[in-house]
């Protein structure tokens, strides 16, 4: 991992290195740019910018990359999912909204040193996403990520998602299992996914090949723009919907998904599909 830079003299730049460095991002301070191109690598995903105050500019919005996770009851998995997350993200960059677990969820979030908002009462993965990316954006962040806490996602691809936001080519990033490998996904879900991207292109005017992936990233610009009024997981659909009408940029971008016995009884099904798209159809009556 190696960040590869003009001279740096301000204050201001040696600041932001020092984050990078924080990273364990490998720092050549005198290093000219390589074909006019300066970058930084973090695991496989390079940023990359034309001009260091470019790659400033993209430091500076990593440094407020804000990590949202909804829980609920997900005391088997939250604890490696977090550790995973912070081999590259700070703890006060990760905000883990526990959504009225009644197991120990609670309690290795916050063993871990990351930011725990806790519900009272389950309200719902809309819910729990409505109240971190609020949180997040009160805390000043530039970049929102959710990111699902059954072990689905893989930290690889929270930074490939980053990557068109941070260099400013989107205000929404999702992470697509159907572009990416879909080899685990049962066809069960594949089919049901494809009847959901098809109610969720009606009400937002354009297609996403996955538009029930819990994997996305945000602009600032964008997640303000987005009012979560779903409680339930129709709130994947109306994120879209709502980034739509906001005229914000969406692109897809490939991941894999990662299924398990324990991740498999979660997630959408018949009877949520029906509940979206009645939510959707609300939605439109309420405007």
């Amino acid at each position: 991992m190696k960040l590869e830079s003009a001279r740096v003299s301000s204050r201001e730049d040696s600041e932001l290195l020092s984050f990078v460095k924080s990273l364990g991002i490998e720092v050549n301070e005198k290093a000219l740019p390589i074909i006019g191109r300066y970058y930084i690598r973090i695991l496989d995903v390079e940023y990359t910018s034309e001009s260091w105050d470019g790659l400033r500019e993209i430091i500076n919005k990593l440094r407020k990359t804000y990590i949202v996770m909804p829980a609920y009851n997900e005391e088997k998995t939250i604890g490696s999912v977090l550790d995973s997350l912070l081999k590259v993200f700070k703890p006060n960059n990760i905000i883990v909204v526990d959504d009225g677990s009644k197991d120990k969820t609670r309690e290795i979030a916050k063993s871990k040193g990351v930011h725990v908002i806790s519900h009272i009462i389950n309200r719902g993965l809309g819910g729990a996403l409505g109240t971190g990316i609020y949180y997040a954006l009160m805390r000043g962040a530039e970049i929102i990520v959710t990111f699902d806490a059954d072990g689905q996602h893989l930290l690889e691809d929270a930074l490939k998602v980053i990557k068109p936001v941070v260099e400013g080519r989107a205000d929404l990033a999702i992470g697509s299992r159907f572009k990416g490998d879909i080899g685990q996904m049962p066809l069960v879900k594949r089919i049901g996914n494809i009847v959901l991207n098809t109610i969720t292109a009606v009400f937002a005017m354009r297609y996403v090949t996955d538009s029930q992936s819990g994997l996305r990233a945000f602009s600032r610009a964008c997640a303000s723009k987005i009012k979560i009024t779903c409680d339930g997981y129709a709130v994947s659909s109306e994120i879209i919907v709502e980034a739509s009408r906001g005229k914000c940029k969406i692109v897809e971008v490939p991941i894999k998904a990662v299924y398990t016995e324990y991740s498999m009884k979660k997630g959408t099904n018949v009877m949520e599909g029906i509940k979206i798209a009645i939510n959707l159809l609300l939605d439109i009556f309420r405007r």
